[in-house]
């Protein structure tokens, strides 16, 4: 990741929070029958794993193939402890993280089997830059995989607690906010949330072969009574988005980076409010949420060709 003034995800409760969202991510009979034979990695293979985060992708890959040697990398240096923990203390000893710039990753060239990433593009400074890299290390053969989201600004969920309140107006000025917000970002250097549906475009500008691009089937889904396990890990992580602020860092980046973006402090406050986290977690204790979104994301699937023309 790119370095920030503020670093919102560096206390033990995000580190929580985010590693129960990446359950929310994916299907698992889908990433197994269909994203994984789509890796085609090969047996004992190399992996690295750019913007690792918590770990994420690299443990859903360390589930299923134990055999894999995976390293991953994250600007990051509190995400990466998580990880090596997390790893440590559950006996994975073929995972390695480490802290590093995804914009030159330290790796020669042609050192791994397979490099991946997820929802990581979508916050670096130089997206193009990141994919390049990613190729250089790739062995010839080797194997690109992204898993990333384009946010239009567009409010395309459901839940019965904002379904009055977004009318026409307010939807309007949803989205004239969220392309400042939007435009902050590019502006500091911290990503930009439209990249994903460009991610086959950088592949193949980076010298690589395109040979699948994809959506992602999960949808969020929360209905009274909430009897099977991803309503109730989809209202746990209700819970922890919707908590109240222990502080002001989360408004503080918002105002910050709309104020980047050439919006104002009202802007920022508006966005900010827009999402009414008390009526949903009165909604969750009553037992009454209801709600159904999804988390859209590109699968890029590409592979470093013999020789530049093949």
């Amino acid at each position: 990741m790119t370095q920030s003034t503020h670093n919102p995800w560096q206390d033990d409760e995000t580190a929580r929070f985010l590693r129960l969202r990446m359950k929310s991510f994916w299907n698992m009979d889908t990433f197994e029958r269909v994203v994984l034979p789509l890796l085609d990695f090969p047996q004992n293979g190399r992996v690295l794993d750019v913007g690792c985060g918590n770990g994420g992708i690299s443990f859903l890959l360390a589930e299923l193939r134990p055999d894999l040697h995976i390293s991953g990398v994250d600007f990051e240096a509190n995400p990466v402890a998580d990880a090596a923990a997390f790893a440590e203390r559950h006996g994975l000893s073929r995972l390695h993280f480490e802290q590093g710039d995804a914009h030159q990753l330290r790796f020669a060239d042609g050192t791994f089997d397979g490099a991946v990433c997820q929802t990581v593009l979508t916050h670096v400074r130089d997206a193009p830059t990141v994919v390049r890299e990613m190729a250089r290390v790739l062995k010839v053969g080797g194997v690109f995989f992204a898993a990333e989201y384009t946010e239009s600004g567009a409010i395309t969920s459901y839940d019965n607690v904002h379904l009055e309140k977004r009318d026409e107006a307010w939807q309007r000025e949803h989205y004239r906010i969220s392309q400042l917000f939007r435009r902050g970002k590019l502006a500091l250097g911290r990503g930009d949330d439209t990249v994903g549906v460009r991610v086959p475009l950088l592949a193949t500008q980076a010298g690589m072969d395109v040979y699948d691009v994809r959506l992602n089937d999960r949808v969020m889904h929360v209905f009274p009574p909430y009897r099977h396990e991803k309503q109730r890990n989809y209202l746990e992580l209700s819970k922890r988005y919707h908590a109240p602020a222990p502080d002001d860092r989360w408004f503080n980046l918002t105002l910050e980076t709309i104020l980047a973006g050439g919006g104002t402090e009202a802007d920022a406050r508006w966005y900010y409010a827009a999402t009414d986290s008390a009526g949903i977690l009165q909604a969750i204790e009553a037992g009454v949420l209801s709600a159904t979104g999804s988390f859209a994301l590109y699968l890029t699937f590409a592979r470093k060709p013999l020789s530049p023309s093949t």
